[in-house]
């Protein structure tokens, strides 16, 4: 299985059973040959299955025996993100998500849970960093910008929002309604047909143009 299997673990849906003893269900832990031996698909399997029940210190304990025996995997890295963030354990979440991007750094899936751990935590610029980052790489991936949208509200409230839109409007009237499209409509009602279409005109614009939205929202122009 490739390693962007990843992106099959659908992170974005939360289960809502009760966590189970992961070390009776899968057996974790075991010597080193052992843990060796388990091939790629049988990590991923497992490691959707601890997440289907919401059992976080189960998946972090899997994650952890994962990187031991293949530390160069970004998605062992990426399993004990996403458990560390479910727990509240947002430095720890942060450390991994970025172990996981020194090794795939075009993994927007990782991109958008490092935002996500740093929104948590208090320190929404960095998240919008972050979700810009994902965005930059593949403007499809619609969740990030709708992070990117709900932060830039958390930081800046209401008057910062209709004042970055003025801005824009000022600057370039297609980027803001770009950026009212993905900012505003979809943050809040989450309809995808509204972000598609902003990304359909998004992918039409320079990169210069792309980049003006990014000063004005970032506070750089």
């Amino acid at each position: 299985m490739p390693r962007r299997a990843i992106l099959l673990l659908s992170l974005s849906c939360l289960a809502l059973a009760g966590p189970v003893a992961a070390a009776e269900t899968f057996g974790l832990g075991g010597d080193q040959a052992s843990l060796a031996a388990r091939p790629q698909g049988e990590w991923v399997r497992q490691a959707r299955a601890l997440e289907r029940r919401a059992d976080w210190l189960g998946l972090l304990a899997w994650g952890q025996d994962w990187a031991r025996v293949d530390a160069k995997n970004p998605l062992a890295w990426f399993v004990q993100g996403r458990a560390l963030g479910e727990q509240g354990r947002y430095d720890e979440a942060i450390a991994a998500y970025r172990r996981n991007l020194r090794l795939a750094p075009g993994d927007v899936q990782a991109r958008n849970n490092l935002g996500n751990a740093w929104r948590d935590s208090g320190r929404p610029r960095e998240a919008m960093h972050a979700y810009r980052a994902a965005v930059e790489i593949d403007p499809d991936y619609i969740q990030a910008w709708r992070n990117l949208g709900l932060t830039f509200y958390l930081m800046k409230g209401e008057a910062g929002v209709a004042q970055a839109l003025q801005k824009l409007q000022a600057i370039d009237p297609q980027l803001a309604d770009v950026w009212r499209a993905l900012a505003v409509q979809y943050s809040v009602t989450g309809d995808e047909r509204v972000a598609r279409e902003a990304i359909r005109v998004w992918r039409g614009l320079s990169k210069a143009r792309q980049a003006r939205l990014f000063d004005v929202i970032f506070d750089k122009s």
